[in-house]
């Protein structure tokens, strides 16, 4: 089970994937990326959480 790093909670992959899901339609679809989008940032976190507990 995934285990989200920031306060050693543990979630389901299915609810971890909701997360990323929710986050990613909270983009503001800009024209450029910048490495400093807390978005950006907060989705590959839960992807690598996920990834980790495979």
């Amino acid at each position: 089970m995934p285990t989200w790093k920031c306060t050693g909670t543990q979630v389901t992959k299915e609810k971890a994937e909701e997360s990323i899901s929710h986050l990613k339609n909270a983009c503001f679809g800009c024209s450029t990326h910048s490495n400093d989008c807390s978005i950006a940032k907060a989705v590959g976190d839960i992807t690598s959480m996920i990834k980790e507990s495979e």
